[in-house]
């Protein structure tokens, strides 16, 4: 099984298959874990998680609602937006609120990330981008006829999924494991 990576204008960023994600989040510590999981179930920027994590009132049962000024980047096409959860995001996304106050900084959780990815994983290692794009992918993967709610749900552009997100090679065994963690999201 290869590692699926995207490559940008800056860095390739790894795009798990579920197998992968599994291997990895098994060997977590809790709050690596915890920290881990909740970007993978939102789709969260890291910036974006730790100000949600401030603010737990921006979770509304079914969506997390970024306010305008949340989302930290200067290019978002969405100043504001409603992040759609899933059944299983529903669930682990309280368990952020146990992690650690506060959160590490983006350099000293990308390091951990990397190292312990690249002694799991074959591939490329593992940085906070990956859990953004792994979501995306596996949901447009999943619910092709779903890509615009996607879209919005991740402050993207359709074009922006269609350049990379679309074209994602998974099979169908990848798709009987990405159940569990993408039902319930449409």
């Amino acid at each position: 099984m290869r590692a699926i990576v995207r490559s940008s204008e800056k860095f390739e960023v790894r795009i798990l298959r579920p197998s992968e994600w599994e291997i990895l989040r098994d060997s977590l510590d809790i709050n690596m874990k915890r920290i881990c999981t909740s970007l993978l179930v939102t789709g969260m920027r890291y910036a974006e998680l730790k100000r949600f994590r401030e603010n737990p009132d921006w979770l509304d049962g079914r969506f997390i609602h970024l306010p305008r000024g949340s989302m930290m980047k200067v290019k978002a096409k969405q100043k504001e937006r409603a992040i759609r959860l899933g059944d299983i995001g529903k669930t682990l996304i309280s368990d952020l609120f146990q992690a650690p106050h506060p959160l590490p900084e983006l350099p000293a959780f990308d390091m951990k990330l990397r190292r312990l990815s690249k002694r799991i994983l074959e591939g490329a290692p593992v940085n906070n981008k990956t859990f953004r794009k792994t979501w995306e992918s596996w949901l447009v993967f999943y619910y092709p006829d779903k890509s615009l709610q996607i879209a919005l749900s991740q402050g993207h552009t359709t074009v922006t999924q269609y350049e990379h997100y679309v074209n994602i090679p998974f099979e169908e065994y990848d798709r009987k494991e990405m159940r569990k963690w993408v039902e319930g999201w449409s």
